[in-house]
């Protein structure tokens, strides 16, 4: 996915989520600036399938009226209360896309130009709420050139052609994953007649994809079939976290830490699938987590940190 385009949705996603009334198309192509220069047929075009995209990585997008006893313009809009659903677990597909749109969101210019239309739209009485924005924080590396193509075929439901070990082969994506930093396709081998796992950085002749949109359908029990890759979280470390934050470390367990630690923090054991995996989650949380142990990881941390601020 571009980063243009990353930008654009995630744009239209922070929109949607941050306003408790329905927006409207016009109020939605004054907030987001990749619609401002467009015509209005391509607007058209381009807002279908934005907004086709994000429902098709699983965002429930409403549409209604403001006004029930009057016939009002169509509006859209997300619920917050849907789309935090307890317990929800973000395929790899979705987590990449939020991890690359949300570091545009950050650091663009195009960010600016959204904040200015929300400030517009506050004072046209849409009330656009950015604390209502859930924080995206995924730290996700893509180092594999064929990312891209097999993202957009989960996504469009598209079978793809690449070449493994040497030889040719086709797979009906359902999933992406992510595992000790490399990236798998997951789908349904039709030479096999099953599911296969293939590695990205293994493929041998480059991706394409083959076929019409939306060709074969994703099995209701395709996420509970992709746990078979899950490794184990074998890397351990104690972590002061800030009190309320939220992380990236899943299941943590509260420890009684001999030293003291800051006002406002507490220790707890976290595990991951590598040290490195724990020396990054916390140089991404910032001041909101201190690695307390193993001193050998703190030393690693402590390094990184030099690297990245030299």
């Amino acid at each position: 996915m571009s980063a243009r385009k990353s930008e654009r949705l995630v744009n239209l996603l922070i929109a949607l989520l941050s306003t408790r009334r329905f927006l409207t198309k016009r109020e939605l192509r004054e907030i987001v600036e990749a619609y401002r220069g467009s015509s209005d047929s391509a607007f058209e075009r381009q807002f279908e399938r934005d907004k086709e995209e994000l429902r098709a990585i699983g965002v429930s997008i409403e549409t209604g009226s403001n006004d029930v006893l009057f016939e009002d313009e169509e509006g859209y809009r997300i619920n917050r209360a849907d789309f935090e659903l307890p317990e929800i677990a973000f395929t790899a597909a979705e987590l990449s896309a939020l991890a690359l749109a949300g570091q545009v969101w950050q650091d663009s210019v195009a960010a600016d130009h959204t904040a200015q239309a929300f400030e517009a739209l506050s004072a046209g009485g849409a009330a656009p709420d950015p604390s209502l924005v859930p924080t995206v924080r995924p730290q996700v590396s893509i180092a594999e050139p064929d990312f891209d193509i097999v993202y957009d075929a989960v996504v469009r439901r598209v079978e793809v052609s690449f070449g493994y070990a040497g030889r040719p082969r086709r797979l009906q994506p359902w999933r992406m994953l992510q595992r000790r930093g490399r990236w798998y396709a997951f789908g349904y081998d039709p030479e096999r007649g099953a599911d296969r796992f293939f590695k990205l950085s293994r493929f041998t002749a480059p991706a394409a994809q083959v076929g019409r949109p939306g060709a074969f359908e994703v099995p209701a029990e395709a996420l509970e079939w992709s746990n078979r890759l899950e490794p184990s979280n074998d890397a351990t470390a104690v972590v002061a976290l800030r009190d309320g934050i939220s992380h990236n470390f899943g299941d943590v367990e509260p420890v009684d830490w001999p030293a003291p630690v800051p006002d406002g923090y507490t220790a707890v054991r976290v595990a991951l699938v590598t040290r490195d995996a724990i020396v990054g989650e916390v140089a991404a949380a910032g001041p909101d987590a201190v690695l307390l142990d193993p001193p050998e990881l703190r030393a690693q941390l402590i390094q990184h940190l030099r690297e990245v601020s030299a």
